[in-house]
């Protein structure tokens, strides 16, 4: 599968789990993130990275170069706020993907948002104890908004 790599990571049980993420092809050895990861780690939209094909499957190798994006993954413990949480990342500059029957989103954070702002707005919202978030790709860039 050429659009496709595989991924594998240990999960938050320190088991070997597996996420596919879009990729595309930029030249014979870079390809590019397209979508958000859900679980896997230190990995953002936009990176490049390398990969190794087995047999027609891709499978991650390394990474090249950061993109600057930053990777924040949010599980929600009061569903009836999804939307509007989700609606306030929008307005910030970000955007997420989801995964609807587990309640869990991805947050893609740019290179030119602030993510002070971002963090500070999500610790009310674990304070109010409507979500719990693991900033799970963090760049350089969003590191010294800090």
């Amino acid at each position: 599968m050429e659009n496709k790599v595989t991924v594998v990571y240990y999960d938050a049980n320190q088991e070997i789990a597996e996420e596919k993420l879009w990729i595309e092809k930029k030249n014979d050895v870079e390809y590019q993130i397209k979508n958000i990861p859900f679980f896997v780690p230190n990995l953002a939209y936009n990176d490049i990275i390398s990969v190794e094909n087995d047999e027609g499957e891709l499978y991650f190798e390394e990474l090249i170069r950061p993109s600057e994006h930053s990777t924040i993954q949010i599980v929600f413990f009061d569903t009836e706020r999804i939307k509007d949480v989700t609606s306030d990342i929008e307005k910030m500059g970000c955007s997420w993907e989801g995964i609807d029957n587990q309640h869990i989103i991805a947050v893609d954070v740019p290179e030119n948002v602030n993510y002070k702002k971002i963090r500070e707005y999500l610790d009310k919202k674990f304070d109010d104890q409507i979500l719990d978030y693991k900033e799970a790709c963090l760049s350089e860039t969003h590191s010294g908004n800090l």
